[in-house]
């Protein structure tokens, strides 16, 4: 069963500065929320456009020495930017999900920006997926610990735009 989540923030600060921010991330200085300790979930440093454009790589590089290997789905400069995760193998949260393969995957990515005068609202949604046998039993955990992932971003992304 798939499903989206979003979340958003506003931001008093330039729509090219927060563009830069989402795209090429460096978030290694601030700390993770103590959920994402307990449960073992993997604390993002950064992540690195390797090509720019629709069809192009990211690369986000992640405090368990492993990384997503996005690849660009849209590419629409202070507007639309969207990836899919693609997590390398054995790329565990939760100690034993494998976001690689397995019950629950996070496909896709997307960050939307919307200015309006000195304000910008950047939106982040994320497309995760749960097997059908499991889903009553993983959905709402599930939601509650993306909800908390976005919003750290959100913030990281904020405090380094403004």
């Amino acid at each position: 069963i798939e499903k989206t989540l979003g979340s958003s923030i506003d931001i008093n600060g330039q729509p090219e500065t927060i563009w830069e921010n989402i795209t090429n991330v460096k978030i290694e200085q601030f700390s993770d929320p103590t959920i994402f300790k307990l449960l073992n979930i993997p604390k993002p440093l950064k992540a690195e456009i390797i090509s720019e454009g629709q069809g192009g790589k990211r690369i986000a590089y992640f405090d368990s020495g492993k990384r997503f290997i996005q690849e660009i789905l849209v590419w629409k400069p202070l507007t639309e930017y969207s990836f899919s995760f693609n997590p390398e193998k054995g790329f565990k949260v939760g100690y034993f999900f494998d976001l690689s393969e397995g019950v629950f995957q996070i496909p896709t990515g997307a960050y939307y920006l919307t200015t309006i005068g000195q304000k910008t609202t950047l939106k982040l949604t994320t497309t995760y997926s749960i097997d059908k046998r499991l889903y009553f039993l993983f959905n709402l955990p599930a939601r509650i610990i993306l909800k908390a992932f976005q919003r750290y971003l959100l913030a990281s992304i904020k405090k380094n735009s403004e």
